[in-house]
């Protein structure tokens, strides 16, 4: 997800999703203590009531835990899986979830280069802006009809990936060719209109409402993996997740 992209989320959850991708950035370690509310409310111009309320969802999803009377701490890795796999919910991948539809996937690479990264993408690789970027843009299609325009970001020591094996699964290739698998990491989903690339390849108006998916990816190492963004045609696919038991 780019910086630049409008966000529809609340604003303790942006402030939880930055202090969160602080943390798996090792910008605190386990162990550490976290900012104090005023010094939060002090840094990010957020109001004590949203920032109280970032700092208890990161408590809810395990990343951080307080201790009465000494503050907010970074919990231990394990604590931060343990809670997130009772939390989140399981996103299928594209694929997996066109072949519970009952439809046939298939996915096109139509592009790889080099860029630039944005200031966002920046910080969350821990890159320069003036370094440069993987980036692969990918057309995929349910029964031969385009439905989703993706465009994902990697770091330059994942740039010898091919069109063939991008073509396929990413995370199969990265595994295959790498032994990286992805492990956590953030997903958001909003409504955007279409420009004139994701007119063209989707074949809508320009303007047209489009679904977009955005994805922050972590490896087994808690390194960053990936960055994606895919724009998806509503009334052609629909896009599916499995909830976690809910407790009562």
């Amino acid at each position: 997800m780019s910086s630049d992209t409008p966000s529809s989320n609340p604003l303790y959850s942006e402030l939880a999703d930055k202090l969160r991708r602080d943390i798996e950035t090792g910008v605190y370690a386990p162990g550490d203590r976290m900012p104090s509310e005023p010094t939060l409310c002090r840094t990010t111009g957020y109001s004590r009531s949203t920032v109280r309320k970032a700092l208890q969802l990161l408590v809810d999803q395990g990343y951080v835990t307080k201790s009465q009377g000494k503050g907010t701490f970074v919990s231990e890795l394990p604590q931060r899986v343990e809670a997130a796999s009772k939390l989140t919910p399981t996103f299928l991948s594209f694929t997996e979830n066109v072949l519970q539809l009952g439809g046939k996937p298939l996915t096109r690479t139509i592009d790889i280069r080099t860029v630039s990264p944005t200031p966002g993408l920046a910080e969350f690789f821990g890159v320069g802006e003036d370094d440069e970027l993987f980036e692969v843009t990918r057309l995929r299609s349910v029964d031969d009809e385009p439905v989703m325009l993706e465009t994902i970001w990697l770091p330059l020591a994942y740039a010898d990936l091919t069109g063939p094996e991008l073509d396929g699964s990413l995370y199969r290739a990265l595994k295959a060719r790498y032994g990286k698998e992805a492990s956590t990491g953030t997903k958001s989903i909003g409504i955007c209109s279409a420009n004139s690339r994701e007119s063209f390849q989707l074949g809508v108006d320009r303007g047209a409402p489009l679904m977009l998916i955005e994805d922050h990816v972590f490896d087994q190492d808690g390194a960053p993996l990936h960055v994606s963004k895919q724009v998806m045609r509503g009334d052609k696919h629909q896009y599916s997740m499995s909830m976690p038991r809910m407790e009562s």
